[in-house]
């Protein structure tokens, strides 16, 4: 017996795999930002995290409405178009607003000089210890820009050089790993709208490849023959044969009258 392959039931291996993926640059681009101090604002990867989750949980919720009672369908149907249009719009600005922190060049410099003076202003030691001793450089700019210890009457600007040894500035690892992960979040966002687009096409797929069988079968469905069609055949043979025998028989000689 063939088997017929639906390309829908193939494709669903590949959206949850997508979704996986989203799901991990989401959490590495919301661990980046919180343990290495990014200018970037935790709010963008944490929605990029929790995004893969949610679209999977209205997939599922709106499959099964579609299998619900049609007075059920169309209580819900508003509510899940306006979910799938504000869906989109937080999409959007997800991405919009990881791109703002990649381009200019020069946005993405006052973004992290920015940072950095904060944390020198507030004398956030922890913050720069962190970045210095993830990266073995001092200071910003220059290793003696900002850097950690800070300057004071038993320091220098050279005391992180002089005590730690690290001969780089921060500047060029902290900005790569900033674009890495503003990276990170927009193609979390394209694996999600991936995902979005693919379950809108599905159902279309499907009912394109319904219709091509049918065409197939010369326009119209094809009724595969069953037990109970067999036995409404032959009840019919039995009961043509019952008024047959019912009729009564004309007699030779009597036809024409």
């Amino acid at each position: 017996m063939p088997i017929n392959c639906d390309i829908s039931s193939a494709l669903y291996p590949l959206l949850f795999l997508t979704s996986a993926i989203s799901l991990v640059f989401g959490a590495l681009s919301w661990t980046r930002t919180t343990t290495l101090f990014l200018p970037l604002p935790s709010w963008i990867p944490i929605l990029a995290t929790l995004l893969p989750p949610l679209t999977i949980l209205a997939i599922a919720s709106s499959h099964l409405l579609s299998r619900s009672a049609s007075y059920t369908r169309s209580r819900w149907t508003q509510p899940l178009q306006l979910l799938n249009h504000a869906h989109t719009i937080l999409l959007s600005i997800i991405a919009t607003a990881a791109l703002a922190y990649l381009y200019p060049e020069d946005i993405l410099t006052c973004h992290l000089n920015n940072q950095w003076q904060y944390f020198f202003q507030h004398k956030d030691a922890r913050a720069i210890r962190a970045i210095q001793d993830r990266y073995q450089c001092c200071g910003l700019r220059s290793i003696h820009d900002r850097a950690w210890p800070f300057k004071d009457r038993d320091h220098g600007d050279d005391a992180c050089e002089q005590q730690l040894g690290y001969r780089r500035s921060c500047f060029e690892p902290w900005r790569g790993v900033q674009t890495r992960t503003s990276w990170m979040v927009v193609a979390a966002v394209v694996c999600v709208l991936v995902v979005k687009i693919a379950v809108w096409q599905i159902p279309r797929r499907r009912a394109s490849w319904m219709n091509t069988r049918v065409l197939e079968n010369g326009g119209e469905p094809r009724r595969i023959p069953g037990p109970e069609l067999e036995e409404g055949e032959q009840g019919s043979e039995v009961d043509g044969e019952a008024r047959r025998a019912l009729l009564p028989r004309s007699r030779p000689g009597n036809e024409n009258v």
